[in-house]
């Protein structure tokens, strides 16, 4: 027999050749059945959707022999033009096809070998990366369970693939909870390590970075609407992108999930703890008396809700304006200029509580203090 420096396991040595070429068999038809069955239902938006390009690939793309000999004989008269492009659902079924018919050709080469025919020699003993030299039988071996290990890395895609909702040309806007990595939710953690690329603050990067796998993006004031637009261009195209920001999406980036609906269509968020229940927790006051409001739309008139003479949480968010615009909102809107109130900063880490009053942030330095994701104003009780 051909030496076997690497046998695959130690069984292969008590083993006959026969036994060895009957397992071979068992593997192949059973990694086969379990691509077949990830491939089951494959539409279009799943197969086409979540490639990361490596630079290997992109040669292969670029290698277009084939594409020039078509030019070359439409240019000669061999030929009248290019085939008619197939729909995708058809080169699906056409490549499940190929993989059917290519599976029955292997099987039944190795069902048809002699012992003579698998001790023949294979392949090289190749110094390089002490690849070992393999006999026929020993290589079928080790490939014969190709498909099923690939029919697992099917399913995996397929499972992201439906949770970043691609199928729906979605955009994933994640939270990371308050500051601490350890708060930080499995699924955020799951999705960030099967991004093509993560959109975020320099704060949210550096709480998520142990999970992204992909490019990061920062996301600044003077760049929001550019990425936006990259954004709504890339799931068009198929590449699974995340934004991450602290606390939870729907209160620290309610503008710019407003923003993502109307460029794509549809966002999906993923809960995280945020700064509200922190803010009043601080400020000594219930959830029950009071209501949540966000600087990113305070502007709106229409966006401050009805106190009802509750306490009024004005959450912080990415790259918003000073307190003294925010207060000046809150006036504006008919809240009275004495109204106490408290700044509370640093949600994230230490956090200071700072008493107050409309007037006070107007008038005063306190006003120029910008808002940051992690802070708060909250207007006292009426």
């Amino acid at each position: 027999m051909v030496s076997h420096d690497a046998p695959t396991d130690s069984s292969s040595e008590t083993l006959s050749a026969h036994e060895r070429q009957q397992r071979t068999l068992q593997r192949l038809d059973d990694g086969h059945a379990a691509l077949l069955d990830a491939l089951e239902g494959l539409g279009e938006a799943e197969a086409f959707l979540g490639s990361r390009w490596s630079v290997w690939e992109v040669m292969q793309h670029l290698l277009t022999e084939s594409f020039v000999e078509a030019l070359e004989q439409i240019a000669s008269g061999e030929r009248e033009m290019l085939p008619p492009f197939d729909p995708r659902t058809d080169r699906i079924a056409a490549d499940v096809a190929k993989l059917e018919a290519n599976y029955r050709r292997f099987r039944n080469l190795i069902s048809g070998l002699t012992e003579e025919q698998l001790d023949l020699p294979a392949t090289p003993y190749n110094p390089e990366n002490n690849y070992p030299a393999l006999s026929l039988l020993d290589l079928i071996e080790r490939v014969s369970g190709h498909e099923g290990n690939h029919a697992r890395q099917v399913v995996e895609t397929r499972k992201y693939v439906a949770a970043f909702r691609s199928a729906e040309r979605a955009v994933t806007v994640a939270g990371l909870g308050t500051g601490d990595r350890q708060g930080v939710p499995t699924q955020t953690r799951e999705l960030l390590s099967n991004a093509d690329y993560v959109v975020g603050t320099q704060p949210a990067l550096a709480v998520a970075r142990p999970w992204i796998r992909a490019v990061e993006l920062e996301l600044r004031p003077d760049n929001r609407e550019e990425l936006v637009n990259r954004l709504v261009r890339d799931i068009r195209a198929g590449l699974w992108s995340m934004v991450v920001t602290l606390g939870d999406p729907a209160e620290s980036a309610p503008g710019l999930i407003r923003q993502l609906e109307q460029a794509v269509g549809t966002v999906a968020t993923v809960g995280a703890p945020g700064f509200y229940r922190r803010a009043l927790d601080l400020a000594g006051i219930s959830p029950l008396d009071a209501v949540c409001a966000s600087v990113e739309r305070i502007h709106d008139t229409r966006a401050i809700p009805d106190t009802g003479g509750r306490a009024l949480v004005v959450l912080g968010a990415e790259h918003a304006v000073p307190w003294r615009e925010t207060a000046g909102a809150l006036v504006a809107s008919g809240i009275e200029t004495d109204r106490a109130a408290r700044c509370v900063s640093n949600l994230s880490g230490q956090a200071t509580v700072t008493p107050t009053t409309l007037r006070h942030v107007l008038e005063t330095a306190i006003g120029d203090t910008p808002v940051e994701v992690d802070s708060a104003l909250v207007l006292d009780p009426a």
